[in-house]
């Protein structure tokens, strides 16, 4: 059952924005306005969506929760269609990062609620939730460990304050746990204690570098703490300490089965996934030697709503990202924002009316060449290729998985063959991006401040025409061989470039 709070209508659309986390447990919807920066909320509901039950043994989502998830996000959709595009974000976590049929499933969830989604990373989930952990307490405590037991994945994250320094996605969840060790919904003292040990064993890779970095303040967050905290809260007041955790997982037992489980404790679909994460809980607690543990509402969506308010204020930790990376892997960065102005202005040709897609595609563009020659750092040959592949798996804070991709796959066409057998990431033509960014690289081979040539750039489905002074290309015959090579690379790949001296 959907559970929402009632709208307040007075607002207008253009400041007011939505965050979706598609979770492996339940679909939860936040929508806020932004007030100079600062959120206030206005609508919350949840679905209960189990989307990890619905792996199946194949490795996709069945097509029972297929049905029941689109069914949902139709209801959801409602909510959010009348905001602009840009003021929304929809992100899947574990279920969807795991299952085979995620993009045939995406397809059809993006057109329902007219907007895109992405597929973020554990560790991108992590900062994100403890970024909304951090705006939601009060705490003089400036070391800060953050506990969020989803449906499909644990994340543990270590912080000074509003910085997360530390970021773990364990790869087991309250509904993963209990079909492991309380199939057909049957609860005993053994079954709880093999559990509980699972899970020690789960943290051994992690306890000890969680364990080095310490903490003042243990916090606890999403539906499954939450709901551990009111199950406590049926026998004491003390809230969730290593006491009361032991007791609860005793009283639990004592159901005999999840069917059973007192109604006041939890939702009956919460039920079904509660003993699984009472007994995670407490392997946390003994692997972590903790006491206690607070509780705060802030969860992934508020980490969202942040930072979707943030880069309305210019405030992008993408941007950052980008940035940390150039004096970690040696990157020159005179040479690459040479490159990056001389792409951005070839693409304000192609695109002098600005909408939001343009606006999202330039911003890639410009990231793509400030990082072309991130694989230089590894070696000189082939680095478009290190280079493609660095950007796949670094942890990029503010990246979604798609966006990494998408700017892999830009770094390793900007030279070279074009490889035309690897799919452009999520579906999404980025060729455009891909020829400009390669004549850009091209006109600043030179790697030196000299104005490249004056050029126009057009384009009319998959043929480019550029014109560029006859005099400046006779002065420079090496870039007049190099552009008729880009040429027939990119004929190979079924994309004509005529070139047009004036």
């Amino acid at each position: 059952m959907g559970e929402t709070d009632q709208p307040d209508t007075s607002n207008t659309v253009s400041d007011t924005y939505a965050a979706l986390d598609l979770g492996s447990n339940s679909f939860h919807l936040l929508v806020a306005r932004d007030r100079n920066g600062s959120i206030q909320v206005l609508d919350r509901h949840r679905e209960m969506t189990r989307l990890a039950a619905g792996l199946e043994s194949s490795g996709s989502l069945s097509q029972e929760c297929i049905d029941l998830a689109l069914a949902s996000l139709r209801r959801i959709s409602q909510r959010i269609r009348s905001l602009p595009q840009h003021n929304v974000r929809v992100v899947g976590t574990n279920a969807l990062r795991k299952a085979a049929n995620r993009d045939a499933f995406i397809s059809q969830a993006e057109a329902i609620l007219g907007c895109n989604i992405d597929v973020i990373s554990g560790r991108e989930e992590g900062r994100l939730i403890y970024a909304a952990v951090a705006q939601s307490i009060e705490s003089r405590a400036d070391l800060r460990l953050v506990i969020d037991i989803g449906g499909g994945s644990t994340e543990l994250i270590a912080g000074h304050r509003f910085e997360p320094h530390l970021s773990e996605s364990i790869q087991i969840g309250c509904i993963s746990m209990t079909e492991r060790w309380f199939k057909e919904g049957k609860l005993s003292t053994s079954r709880m204690a093999n559990a509980v040990q699972d899970m020690q064993l789960e943290l051994e890779v992690v306890e000890h570098s969680f364990r080095n970095h310490g903490w003042e303040l243990a916090v606890g967050t999403s539906g499954t703490i939450l709901a551990v905290q009111n199950a406590i809260a049926q026998f004491s007041s003390d809230g969730i300490t290593k006491p009361t955790l032991k007791e609860l997982g005793r009283r639990l037992v004592c159901f005999g089965h999840i069917d059973n489980i007192d109604p006041s404790w939890c939702s009956q679909r919460r039920a079904q996934s509660l003993p699984g994460g009472v007994a995670m809980l407490q392997g946390i607690f003994k692997t972590l030697k903790l006491d206690t543990l607070e509780i705060s509402s802030g969860a992934l969506r508020e980490g969202l709503l942040h930072e979707l308010v943030g880069r309305a204020h210019d405030v992008d930790i993408r941007e950052r990202s980008v940035r940390a990376l150039t004096p970690r892997f040696h990157i020159d960065q005179h040479h690459a924002t040479l490159v990056a102005q001389t792409a951005l202005a070839m693409f304000d040709q192609l695109f002098p009316k600005m909408n939001d897609e343009c606006e999202d595609e330039r911003q890639l563009l410009q990231w793509a060449a400030m990082l072309h020659e991130i694989g230089m750092g590894i070696s000189h040959s082939a680095y478009h290729k290190h280079g493609a592949y660095l950007l796949e798996y670094l942890d990029m804070p503010g990246f979604t998985l798609t966006e990494q991709s998408q700017l892999a796959w830009l770094v390793r066409t900007h030279r070279r063959r074009l490889q035309t057998e690897e799919p452009m990431p999520h579906g999404k033509s980025l060729m455009h991006l891909c020829v400009i960014l390669r004549l850009a690289v091209t006109f600043r081979r030179n790697r030196s401040d000299a104005r490249p040539a004056d050029n126009k750039l057009r384009k009319k489905g998959d043929r480019y025409l550029i014109e560029i002074d006859r005099d400046w290309l006779n002065a420079h015959p090496l870039t007049r061989m190099d552009l008729e090579q880009e040429s027939n690379a990119l004929s190979e790949a079924g994309v004509e470039l005529d070139v047009k001296e004036i």
